[in-house]
C-alpha cells in the first residue's frame, strides 16, 4: 500500500546535458491509529524515492533534494552518485539531518523530492534507431563507421583511430575488420588496457582507462549533431596525436578529418570552433610555456641558460627571449617557477591568512580587522517582483513570469531621507508593469555600475525566487559571467563586478511581514494580503469584490497565519479589489518595509559594530565575525589550525602514506618518510619516500598540488587561489623538472598520481585492506571534526504517548550561546601535540583535545560521552552494542568489545572518568592554553566583551522592568545588573527599542557558527559543455551536488572538492574548530 499521495510530478529533459530533473510534490498519508510512526514515515519515504528513481539505469548518475516550506535553514540535498549506488538509508539520513535542524509536525507537511539524473554516454552495439546517424556518418569521407553487433564499440573505434594515427599498413584490414582483425586488436587492447566493458557499453570510466593506457595519444570524443563543438571527453591537455570519435546515443565511429566530419575549411583543436577562413580564427588556446596565444605545438624541448626554463621548440625558445626570460625563472634548488624581480626563498609560499610570504609549515592566527564602513559613491537598490502563472508546465506545475518590478535606490546621501527624488540617484522609486520587467530592471542595474563604485541589490528571499530571474536573465542574454556562492540551487551572493546581489533573509531570518515589529518600523508598515495566483492576463483590468479564498493560496500558509488571513478575509471580503491598483500597491507595500528594516538594520551595525552587514558580509554569522574582528580579537590569540592537523601539515596525507606503505609491501623494503617522523632528503631535495638500500626514490604527486593536467584540464594558467604566484601549469612545470632532476642523479624514480592510486584503492580490495589496516594509519592523527557531535541529544525515547494524568515538559535555558562565549573557558594560540608515550599520564591539570580508547561503566542511566555510530549520533555503554543497534541486554564482558575509541574535549573526559569510565590508551593530545573569565578579578575571557557590549545593547532596548518606576529603582537596578554581569547600562539609552533588541539578540546567537565553519566549502560553477559537465562528475577530486539547468545551453553545478584536494579558504578569516569544541562541551 502506498503510503503518500502525489500532488505534482514534473518532469523537465535538458537533452543537450543528457540531464532529467524530476519533482514530486507528495504529502504522507495520516498515520493509522495503533502503528508506530516514525516506521510509517520512513516506509513512505522510501516509497517516494522508488517511485522518483524509477526508470532509471543502473549506471545514471542521480542526486536528491529534499524540502518543505516549513525548513527554515532551507533544502537538504544527497551528491550525485550511480543509481545503482542509491540506498534508502542514505537519502533517509539526509533527510533526518535536514529536519532535525528545521522540526515539525512530519506528516501534516507538503514535501519535495526532486531528483536530477543524468545519462553518461555508454558505447554499445548499432542499434536499429540510428539510421540517420549512420546515413550521415557513411556521407561523409572523414568518418569511419564501426559496425557491430557487440558491446566492443569503442575499442574497435580505438584501435581503427591507433591504425589510422600510426599509418598502419594493415588498416584497411582493421578498418574493414577482414578476418575479424579488428574485433582481435580491440580484444588485446581491452585486456592490456585492464578494461571491462559494462554490458551497456563503455562510458567515462571506460574511456579513462584507456587514456591511461594509451599513454602517447590524446583521445577526443565529439557529440554528434554539434560540428565539433561539443566535446564530451578530452584525454589530456599534453600535445599527443588525437584519436577523434564521434559519439551517438551508445555508439561510437572514428573521425579522421575533422574539417571533413563538421563541414569547415578549417577546424580549431583548442577551442574546438569550426570556420571556413583560418586567418580570422582568434584561439584562445596559450602556450603554457611561452604564455601566448595559441600554443606551441611539442618538439625537442629545450632548456634557456639564463631562466632555467625549458620551452618547446626552436619558436617557443625564441618567442620568450623577447618577453618572459627577464620576467620569470625556475629556481635551481626547489624547481620553483617565481618571478625574477621578487626575492625568492625555497620553502616558502604565500600565505592568504597572513597576507605575506611565509615558510611552508608556518601556524597562521585569525587576524584582527582593520576596515571600516565606506559608503561613498554607493547605491543599495532594493526590489521586489510579482509573476503570473498562466504556462503550464509537464507535470501540472506553473511557469513563474514577472509581470511587475518595484525598486527603491538608496544613494549614501539619500539614506535617511524621505525625499522621492535625489540630485544623484534620480527618482528613487520605481515601477517596471510590463511583459518583461527583468530586461529593463537589468538594463538600469548595469548601468548604475559605471556612475558607482558599488551597487548592492537586495530582495528578501532573492535566493530562492527574485534572484533567480537576475540570474537566467545574465546568463541568456549577457556575455557576462557572475562570480556565485550558492547553497543548493539557492543564491546566498552573485557578483557581477562592482554590483553585488545580496539576500535580506541571510541576515534577519523572519518572514517580511514580521519585519516591522521586529525593527519597529511603527504602524505605517504592515504587509498586506494579495491573491497572487489570480495575478493572470485575464484578470488585468479586473474591479471588484476580493477574489475568491482559494488564489490567495491559504492551504500553502503556515497554521497561525492562515487563521489570521481566514479572519481578515471575512471581514474584508466585500471591500472593492482593483488588480491594477492593488498589484502595484501590494508591491510598493513590500518593497518599502524590505528598504526600511535594512537601512535601520545597517544603521544599527555600524553604530553597535563599526560593520556594514551589505557590503563587507553576505550572511549574518560573516557579519558576525567580522564585528569581532574589528572590535574585540588581540593579535596572536586565535590559532588557526592547519589543513591536515599538526602531524601531517607539510601535506604527506593519508593517501600519500598509504601509497608509500604499500610499496614496503609489495617491494618488501624499508622507505624513509615523513610518517616515521624521518624527513627524506636526496642530495638536498625533499622526496616522499626513499630507500637508500635499492636507491628508490619514492614520489607521491597530489594532483592539485602537483597539477595534474588529467584532474584540472581547465583554468591551467589561472593564479591559484591559495598562492597566486603560481599557476597549475608553473606547478606541473616544477614537478616535471624536479623528477628529470632525481633521474639525472641516478636514482630509480618510482611516482604516482593521486588520482591513479586513488582508483586502485577503489578497485583493489587487498590495496584497501592493507593500507587500512597498517600501524601507520590505524592510529591517524587527531582530526578536531571527530569531536563534533551536533544534531541529536541523547534521548532515550524517539516517541512516546502520554498515558492519563502524564505531562510531556522542557526545559528551556535562557541565552544559553550567550553565557557560553561569556563565562566559558576557549583554547587559544596553537597547542603542544603529544603523541603515544609522549602523552601525560594524567590529564587533570590538562585542557584541550584528546584521542583515546576509555571503557565505559556498565551502571549509568545516561552515558557522558558521545559517540558515532551507524551514521547516528548514540550515547552508549557498549561499544559493540551501539553498532548492533542492540537495545537489550548487554552480553559483552571483553574491554575490547566494549571500549571506545574516540576524540573529545579533556573537560568532557575529566568528568566521564568522575562517572566511572576508565582510560585505557591515550593515543593523542592536544595541550592549549586557556583564555576565561574570572568573576573575581572581572578579567579575561576570550568572547566576553563582545558579549558585553551586545548584552547590554540587548537590555537597554529592552526598556525598563515592569518594578522600575522611581530613579531610585532604576538606578539600583542599574547597579545589580553591574554587579551580577558586570556590564555597565547607561540610564539614558535604557528605551524600548524593539529593532535594536532583535539585532542584539540576532549577534549574540549568530556569532557562533563561523568558528566552527568547514574549509571545504561547497563551489559552484556556470557550465556550458557536456565535456565540462561530464568531466566533472567523474572528476576524482570533486563531488557533484546539484545541477541546475537555466537553459538547454547552460547548467549552474554546484559541487565540493573531496577531502583531500581542496583548497583552503579564500577569507583571512579562518576557522578554528577548536573553540568551537569548547563550547559545545561547556
Amino acid at each position: 500500500m502506498e503510503k503518500f499521495v502525489i500532488a505534482k510530478d514534473f518532469v523537465r529533459k535538458v537533452r543537450r546535458f543528457n540531464l532529467t530533473g524530476r519533482t514530486l510534490e507528495f504529502k504522507i498519508k495520516p498515520i493509522p491509529g495503533g502503528t508506530e510512526p516514525v516506521s510509517w514515515i520512513r516506509d513512505a519515504i522510501n516509497q517516494v524515492i522508488a517511485k522518483g528513481i524509477e526508470g532509471l539505469h543502473p549506471e545514471d548518475q542521480v542526486a536528491f533534494s529534499f524540502c518543505c516550506k516549513q525548513f527554515s535553514r532551507g533544502e537538504g540535498w544527497l551528491k550525485f552518485r550511480a543509481a545503482r549506488d542509491v540506498t534508502y538509508d542514505d537519502v533517509w539520513k539526509g533527510i533526518s539531518d535536514i529536519y532535525q535542524s528545521n522540526s515539525s509536525v512530519l506528516n501534516t507537511e507538503t514535501f519535495c523530492l526532486g531528483v536530477t539524473s543524468v545519462k553518461l554516454p555508454a558505447g554499445r552495439g548499432r542499434g536499429r534507431n540510428y539510421n540517420s546517424y549512420n546515413e550521415e556518418c557513411a556521407k561523409r569521407k572523414g568518418i569511419i563507421s564501426i559496425n557491430n553487433k557487440d558491446n566492443m564499440c569503442l575499442p574497435r573505434a580505438l584501435v581503427v583511430a591507433i591504425a589510422f594515427a600510426t599509418k598502419d599498413p594493415e588498416y584497411n584490414k582493421i578498418r574493414k575488420d577482414t578476418g575479424k582483425i579488428q574485433r582481435d586488436k580491440a580484444i588485446e587492447l581491452t585486456k592490456n588496457a585492464a578494461v571491462t566493458i559494462p554490458a551497456a557499453g563503455c562510458g567515462i570510466p571506460e574511456l579513462q582507462q584507456f587514456q591511461r593506457h594509451l599513454t602517447c595519444f590524446k583521445i577526443v570524443v565529439y557529440k554528434y549533431g554539434t560540428k565539433g563543438r561539443d566535446v564530451i571527453f578530452k584525454g589530456t591537455e599534453e600535445e599527443a596525436p588525437s584519436l577523434n570519435l564521434l559519439y551517438h546515443e551508445g555508439h561510437y565511429n572514428v573521425v579522421t578529418s575533422l574539417t571533413a566530419a563538421f563541414l569547415c575549411c578549417y577546424y580549431c583543436e583548442t577551442c574546438h570552433i569550426p570556420c571556413d577562413h583560418k586567418e580570422r580564427h582568434r584561439c584562445g588556446g596559450m602556450c603554457p610555456c611561452f604564455q601566448h596565444s595559441p600554443a606551441c605545438s611539442r618538439a625537442v624541448l629545450i632548456t634557456c641558460d639564463n631562466c632555467k626554463r625549458s620551452f618547446r621548440g626552436q619558436t617557443c625558445y625564441n618567442n620568450h627571449l623577447q618577453s618572459l626570460c627577464q620576467k620569470i625563472r625556475r629556481c635551481e634548488e626547489c624547481f620553483k617557477v617565481v618571478q625574477s624581480d621578487r626575492k625568492h626563498t625555497c620553502g616558502e609560499i604565500y600565505c592568504k591568512i597572513c597576507r605575506k610570504h611565509a615558510p611552508a609549515d608556518h601556524l597562521c592566527y585569525m587576524q584582527p580587522d582593520v576596515g571600516k564602513p565606506k559608503a561613498e559613491d554607493l547605491l543599495f537598490c532594493f526590489y521586489d517582483l510579482e509573476t503570473r502563472q498562466e504556462k503550464q508546465l509537464e507535470g501540472g506545475s506553473h511557469l513563474h513570469e514577472p509581470n511587475l518590478c518595484v525598486f527603491k535606490q538608496c544613494y549614501d546621501t539619500c539614506l535617511n531621507t524621505t525625499n522621492q527624488i535625489c540630485k544623484k540617484c534620480g527618482v528613487r522609486l520605481q515601477v517596471l508593469k510590463c511583459n518583461d520587467p527583468i530586461s529593463r530592471f537589468m538594463e538600469f542595474i548595469l548601468g548604475q555600475r559605471k556612475i558607482f563604485k558599488q551597487v548592492v541589490v537586495i530582495a528578501h528571499n532573492g535566493q530562492a525566487f527574485d534572484h533567480q530571474f537576475i540570474l537566467n536573465y545574465i546568463l541568456t542574454a549577457t556575455d557576462l559571467k557572475p562570480e556565485l556562492i550558492m547553497r543548493g540551487t539557492k543564491i546566498i551572493m552573485m557578483s557581477l563586478g562592482n554590483v553585488k546581489f545580496l539576500d535580506s533573509l541571510n541576515y534577519f531570518p523572519l518572514s517580511l511581514s514580521k519585519l516591522p515589529q521586529a525593527f519597529g518600523l511603527g504602524a505605517g508598515f504592515k504587509k498586506g494580503y494579495f491573491p497572487y495566483l489570480f495575478n493572470t492576463t485575464a484578470n488585468t483590468n479586473y474591479v471588484g469584490p476580493l477574489p475568491p479564498v482559494e488564489y490567495y493560496d491559504p492551504d500553502n500558509m503556515k497554521e497561525d497565519d492562515r487563521i489570521k488571513f481566514l479572519e481578515w478575509y471575512e471581514q474584508n471580503k466585500t471591500d472593492t479589489f482593483d488588480m491594477q491598483k492593488d498589484l502595484v500597491a501590494y508591491c510598493i507595500s513590500d518593497v518599502e518595509i524590505l528598504t526600511a528594516a535594512c537601512l535601520k538594520f545597517r544603521q544599527q551595525m555600524i553604530e553597535t559594530g563599526n560593520v556594514c552587514p551589505f557590503t563587507e558580509a553576505c550572511t549574518i554569522a560573516s557579519t558576525c565575525n567580522k564585528v569581532y574582528r574589528r572590535n574585540f580579537l588581540q593579535p596572536n590569540t586565535i590559532g588557526i589550525i592547519p589543513k591536515g592537523g599538526y602531524r601531517w601539515r607539510d601535506n604527506q596525507s593519508k593517501v600519500a602514506i598509504q601509497w608509500l606503505v604499500w610499496m614496503e609491501k609489495e617491494q618488501n623494503i624499508n622507505i624513509v618518510c615523513a610518517a616515521k617522523q624521518q624527513e627524506a632528503r636526496v642530495a638536498g631535495v625533499k622526496v616522499d619516500g626513499y630507500c637508500a638500500e635499492t636507491n628508490q626514490v619514492f614520489e607521491f604527486h597530489g594532483c592539485y598540488y602537483h597539477g595534474c593536467p588529467a584532474c584540472f584540464k581547465n583554468g591551467r594558467d589561472e593564479p591559484l587561489r591559495d598562492d597566486p604566484t603560481q599557476t597549475l601549469n608553473t606547478r606541473y612545470e616544477a614537478t616535471v623538472a624536479k623528477t628529470e632532476r632525481l633521474r639525472d642523479l641516478g636514482h630509480h624514480l618510482i611516482q604516482i598520481w593521486e588520482c591513479e592510486f586513488r582508483r586502485q584503492l577503489q578497485q583493489n580490495a587487498e590495496i584497501c585492506s592493507y593500507v587500512e589496516n597498517h600501524p601507520l594509519l590505524v592510529n591517524t592523527p587527531l582530526n578536531p571534526r571527530d569531536a563534533f557531535f551536533g544534531g541529536r541529544t541523547g534521548n532515550t525515547y524517539e516517541y512516546y504517548k502520554c498515558k492519563d494524568g502524564e505531562k510531556i515538559k522542557y526545559v528551556d535555558v535562557c541565552s544559553l550561546y550567550p553565557w557560553v562565549c561569556k563565562y566559558g573557558k576557549f583554547p587559544t594560540g596553537h597547542p603542544k601535540v603529544y603523541v603515544g608515550e609522549e602523552c601525560p599520564p594524567a590529564i587533570n591539570n590538562v585542557e584541550g583535545l584528546i584521542k583515546c580508547k576509555i571503557l565505559p561503566p556498565q551502571n549509568l542511566y545516561h552515558p557522558i560521552l558521545p559517540a558515532k555510530m551507524n551514521n547516528k549520533l548514540m550515547f552508549v555503554l557498549c561499544r559493540t552494542c551501539g553498532e548492533k543497534m542492540n537495545q537489550g541486554k548487554c552480553h559483552h564482558h571483553t574491554e575490547e568489545e566494549r571500549a571506545l575509541t574516540g576524540t573529545w574535549v579533556i573537560d568532557e573526559v575529566k568528568k566521564a572518568l568522575e562517572m566511572g569510565y576508565r582510560m585505557l590508551k591515550v593515543h593523542e593530545v592536544w595541550s592549549y592554553e586557556i583564555d576565561q573569565f574570572d568573576k573575581a578579578t572581572k578579567k579575561g575571557g576570550l568572547f566576553t566583551s563582545m558579549m558585553n557590549r551586545f548584552v547590554a545593547v540587548k537590555q537597554q532596548a529592552s526598556g525598563w522592568p515592569q518594578h522600575c518606576r522611581t530613579d531610585e529603582e532604576k538606578n539600583r537596578y542599574i547597579e545589580e545588573f553591574l554587579e551580577r554581569e558586570d556590564v555597565k547600562l547607561k540610564f539614558a539609552e535604557i528605551v524600548e527599542n524593539p529593532g535594536l533588541r532583535s539585532l542584539a539578540k540576532l549577534i549574540l546567537n549568530s556569532f557562533w557558527g563561523k568558528l566552527g565553519q568547514r574549509e571545504n566549502q561547497p563551489k559552484t560553477a556556470v557550465v556550458r559543455t557536456p565535456a565540462e559537465f561530464f568531466n566533472m562528475l567523474y572528476n576524482p577530486a570533486i563531488c557533484v551536488t546539484a545541477a541546475l539547468p537555466v537553459n538547454e545551453d547552460v547548467l549552474i553545478v554546484n559541487y565540493e572538492h573531496r577531502d583531500e584536494s581542496y583548497d583552503p579558504l579564500t577569507t583571512v578569516t579562518g576557522p578554528s574548530q577548536a573553540i568551537q569544541l569548547f563550547g559545545e562541551a561547556w
